[in-house]
């Protein structure tokens, strides 16, 4: 499901904004892959959560079909283990650093092919930070992690939690760095759509899921388009759907195609 803003002609600039929503990030592997097929390119990409850890991996040149086979056989013990250690979480992200920083391999935000932002929360001010310097895998990481359920990480006198509390869908954000025309994908469902969680983790992920559709409303009424695959009745952590949900984005990116074309008919050309 996707809806379109026409805007005046001449050469455009397009950013490309990705949500946070656990593991229903995978359907942005499957916009991608789209947009790869048809030699679409953003000028900019901004992620948040699930949405920095694809954005960061494609700004740092993997191809949707290097992501895929990333995200095959994926299941919770491959990104965290508990911490027994770590008093202000249930979980340890180590695995998960390993997997991000093996997907992006060490590469720093000067060196990325597209420019990329993550968004983060500092839990101590409660304000937002992009980050757009130093390691990449870290900044996803600081993206990604979810208050309680994983650690924060430590930055420049921060304390950096999963962006999706202060702001979910970071249109914004490719504005400011330059976008004319901003492209959002939403994978957060609506209060009502989502799963009934059944564990402790569901309920981190349905508490930040709240948080983040309050979040989302001025993004989402500014975008020029909104790509929304349909999610609903999938669990934030059900792994074993990541091939569905892949190809739920794929679909939702090719109902949009014809607005896709219109856009990127009017983006400058891009710089060597």
């Amino acid at each position: 499901m996707s809806w379109f803003r026409r805007r005046a002609s001449g050469p455009k600039r397009i950013g490309l904004a990705l949500g946070g929503g656990a593991v229903r990030g995978a359907a942005h592997i499957g916009v991608i892959s789209v947009l790869e097929r048809e030699g679409m390119r953003p000028d900019f990409i901004a992620g948040t959560s699930a949405g920095a850890l694809v954005g960061a991996a494609w700004a740092a040149g993997l191809s949707s079909a290097e992501m895929h086979e990333l995200m095959q056989g994926l299941s919770w013990g491959d990104i965290a283990d508990i911490a027994w250690r770590k008093p202000m979480s249930v979980f340890s992200t180590s695995p998960l650093r390993k997997f991000i920083e093996h997907a992006v391999d060490g590469v720093e935000f000067s060196g990325l092919s597209t420019p990329f932002a993550a968004v983060a929360c500092d839990i101590l001010s409660g304000s937002r930070v992009v980050i757009t310097e130093g390691p990449v895998a870290a900044a996803a990481l600081a993206s990604a992690a979810i208050p309680g359920l994983f650690p924060p990480i430590e930055h420049d006198e921060m304390l950096l939690v999963d962006g999706g509390i202060v702001d979910n869908l970071p249109v914004d954000v490719v504005r400011k760095m330059g976008a004319d025309l901003v492209i959002a994908v939403d994978i957060i469902l609506p209060v009502g759509q989502s799963h009934r969680p059944t564990n402790m983790r569901d309920m981190f992920a349905a508490t930040v899921d709240v948080a983040a559709l309050s979040t989302q409303s001025s993004a989402l009424e500014s975008a020029d388009l909104v790509i929304r695959p349909e999610l609903q009745g999938i669990p934030a952590w059900e792994f074993g759907a990541i091939g569905d949900i892949e190809a739920r984005g794929r679909q939702a990116a090719e109902a949009a195609l014809p607005q896709l074309r219109e856009l990127f008919a009017q983006q400058a050309p891009l710089a060597e």
